[in-house]
């Protein structure tokens, strides 16, 4: 094996794959976060809602600098027939209050800012490359062989945060393919509403409470 470029690279730069990198980096290893978009989350099927402790526990009170939409006081669920809705949910004015239980976000803003966090603590994130394969040798994965003139990448360890179709886990038959009754078809639209009409429809008082229905 050639000298390695970096201790760990991690492919793919959405939440999981930047908490890895900003864990490693603030532990002074050189790591090293592969992104085939265009910067950190140009390309997220999420569908908007991130819990505070997730990333509560790695940067303390983060909300109060993040780029995030509202506060969410309201989770509701609704399982809807041709001639009927069964409904059900939970509303706390303890979400009300900091330091709140979870958030609507726009990944492309928010990923960005996590990005952000990630590149001070000392990780290199490398956007718009695709990772070909493993890099595989005497049975071990030494790195990674990405789209890019002489972009094969040697390391200690590969972190495959790529999704939930993740292409390394796959390739390495670590995830066998996830079959279509496993899995749901979710839609995603935004739309553009007057505040006022939207804290009326949704039932809250100002433009930093929200609510989820799914």
């Amino acid at each position: 094996m050639r000298k390695k470029d970096f201790d760990v690279v991690i492919v793919g730069a959405g939440p999981a794959g930047l908490a890895a990198g900003y864990v490693l980096a603030k532990a002074k290893v050189n790591v090293a976060i592969i992104e085939r978009g265009t910067f950190p989350g140009a390309k997220n099927v999420m569908g908007g809602i991130f819990y505070r402790k997730a990333l509560d526990d790695l940067i303390p009170e983060f909300y109060k600098e993040a780029p995030l939409e509202r506060h969410i006081i309201e989770q509701k669920m609704w399982f809807i027939s041709e001639d009927s809705v069964f409904s059900m949910g939970t509303r706390s004015e303890k979400f009300n209050k900091e330091p709140y239980n979870c958030f609507s976000v726009f990944r492309a803003k928010f990923d960005k800012w996590f990005a952000q966090k990630v590149q001070e603590a000392g990780a290199l994130i490398i956007n718009e490359t695709v990772v070909k394969d493993p890099i595989i040798e005497n049975g071990k994965v030494v790195g990674i062989r990405t789209d890019r003139p002489d972009g094969d990448l040697y390391c200690d360890c590969v972190i495959a945060a790529d999704g939930v179709n993740s292409f390394l886990a796959k390739s390495l038959g670590l995830r066998e393919k996830i079959t279509p009754n496993k899995v749901a078809v979710a839609v995603k639209e935004i739309i553009g509403l007057p505040e006022n009409v939207i804290n009326d429809r949704f039932g809250v008082s100002s433009d930093s409470e929200g609510v989820t229905i799914e």
